[in-house]
């Protein structure tokens, strides 16, 4: 009789096993060959045509429309302050007054000069007269009354001499009298009253912001591109935005454009114009110029469909048998998070919206709408 070790036992079950997995290997691979893996589902869509607009923001610099600065046109002393710092005036409201008595003595002494001459001139007119009656009676020679002719029109003109140097010295003395070029609002007033002050010395300024002006540069190609951009009949529309991230709430219009590029940076300087009823821009402050140009009927792909390969932009297109294949395309410009299309793909293309980075070329896919 035999009898067999728990060794031997265990080599039998095993053997056994072994025999039976064997059997059954080619019925699974049968199995699974004839349940091929599923195609990968992507999201597949087509360019979007549809009318959009684009915005560009260029730096600006803000002046009143009315900027003025105050000087002084003679020299003097602050005798007097008739506003504040702030202040809003009128035109032709009194500021400053100045001490000129210089000026003062001087107009005195004009004005008695002319007086004196006046009484010269009376007098030596009555001796022209006589002289005159002298001359017809054939008393005196012609020569005589020549003199007598000659020294009136001296005097004469010495007369008028004196009485524009009178007028000059009294506009001179109105300088005393600093009044407001037009309506606006007083800034810093450096000279207070008793400062001394030189000719041509800056006493204030004064600026009318009730419309401002808003100076900024723009490239000679995006010059070109606005340029085409603008209706010929009607100025740019712009808007403002604010250092705080606002915007102003008021449009206005490019109504000026440098004649010359600079050669220095390859710019031209543009001008806007802009209503300020409540004052809310003043001048010196800084603002960004933002210029909206339409787009219209755009060809749009997202910007997340697309993959970039030295510099060239391309999107997984899927043709007719669900395969994929790397298309190019040129972008003409970015808008928001989609690419405007120039050329390379058109609206019958097919294209996967996301998860491109799991595509491969050639690839089978399972081509679903886009949630």
């Amino acid at each position: 009789m035999l009898t067999l070790t728990r060794t031997d036992t265990a080599r039998a079950i095993a053997t056994a096993l072994l025999a039976s997995g064997l059997w059954l290997l080619p019925a699974c691979q049968r199995d699974a060959s004839s349940h091929p893996p599923a195609s990968p589902t992507f999201p597949v869509a087509s360019p979007k045509l549809a009318d959009t607009f684009y915005e560009r923001e260029f730096v600006g610099e803000v002046h009143a429309a009315r900027y003025a600065e105050v000087r002084s046109r003679l020299k003097g002393v602050v005798d007097a302050l008739a506003v504040d710092e702030g202040q809003r005036v009128k035109a032709g409201q009194l500021l400053f007054t100045l001490s000129a008595r210089e000026l003062q003595q001087e107009l005195l002494k004009a004005r008695a000069g002319t007086k004196s001459a006046e009484a010269e001139l009376k007098l030596l007119r009555l001796e022209r007269d006589n002289t005159r009656m002298l001359f017809e009676k054939k008393v005196v020679s012609e020569a005589e009354m020549a003199l007598a002719e000659s020294k009136l029109d001296a005097l004469d003109a010495r007369v008028d001499e004196s009485k524009a140097n009178e007028i000059q010295i009294g506009v001179s003395l109105g300088y005393a009298k600093v009044r407001a070029p037009f309506d606006g609002v007083i800034n810093r007033i450096p000279r207070k009253v008793g400062s001394v002050v030189a000719e041509d010395d800056l006493l204030t300024t004064i600026a009318d912001a009730s419309e401002v002006l808003v100076y900024f540069r723009v490239s000679e190609r995006e010059y070109l591109e606005l340029n085409g951009a603008a209706s010929e009949t009607q100025p740019k529309q712009v808007s403002l935005r604010l250092a705080d991230g606002t915007l102003h709430p008021h449009a206005g219009t490019v109504d000026a454009v440098e004649s010359e590029v600079s050669r220095d940076t390859g710019n031209l300087s543009f001008r806007a114009r802009f209503p300020n009823p409540n004052g809310t821009l003043k001048h010196g402050s800084s603002g960004k110029v933002v210029i909206k140009t339409e787009v219209p009927s755009a060809l749009l792909v997202p910007q997340s469909s697309t993959f970039e390969v030295q510099g060239r932009l391309f999107v997984y297109a899927v043709d007719g048998n669900s395969t994929t294949r790397a298309k190019e395309f040129v972008s003409k410009l970015r808008v928001g998070d989609s690419f405007v299309v120039a050329s390379g793909l058109s609206e019958q293309d097919r294209f996967i919206v996301a998860g491109v980075q799991k595509v491969k070329e050639g690839m089978r896919i399972d081509a679903v709408p886009p949630s």
